[in-house]
């Protein structure tokens, strides 16, 4: 009896020895495939005569670049603009979390009575978060300026605010 104890005892030893719970620290499974490309839009600003979409690419882990268009109606003022953008995900995981950015392109700006086409270069900062089962659909929130700097804009303003706000998307 005391042989047949001792076996088993062995067995279930080597047993809980060679075959590790998940308790026991097993490696994780393969992480999903990290998206290459997102697209969003911020369609709650449309309540506000204000619109952006983006379009961004993965460079690696952490940098993205992209291209964002957008206009914006201030008083009498209509901004309505194309740049391109530079984004840095401190944690190396593009599209989510914390990021910081830059852009720079070309506005249109009517005042009502003459336009003018001012170069811009601003910077944003920013958080995203990607949900769902295959991590496909993007939410993120933002804010940012741009200083237009050339361009004759006689009374209207020379500071663009950027804001995403709730921007919703898919990425792929």
């Amino acid at each position: 009896m005391r042989t047949l104890s001792k076996a088993v005892f062995s067995l279930l030893f080597l047993g809980l020895a060679f075959f590790p719970t998940r308790s026991q620290g097993q490696t994780p499974a393969a992480q999903a495939a990290v998206p290459e490309h997102l697209i969003s839009g911020s369609p709650l600003t449309l309540l506000a005569n204000w619109f952006n979409g983006e379009y961004e690419r993965t460079l690696n882990n952490g940098t993205t670049v992209g291209i964002s268009g957008g206009w914006l109606d201030l008083d009498e003022d209509d901004y309505t603009g194309v740049t391109g953008i530079l984004r840095y995900y401190p944690r190396q995981r593009a599209f989510q979390g914390f990021y910081i950015g830059a852009r720079g392109g070309f506005f249109r700006v009517d005042d009502g009575e003459k336009e003018s086409t001012p170069l811009g270069l601003g910077l944003d900062i920013g958080y995203g978060w990607l949900l769902g089962p295959g991590g496909s659909l993007y939410i993120g929130l933002g804010l940012g300026v741009t200083r237009l700097l050339a361009g004759n804009l006689d009374h209207a303003s020379a500071t663009i605010p950027m804001i995403r706000l709730v921007n919703v998307g898919i990425a792929f």
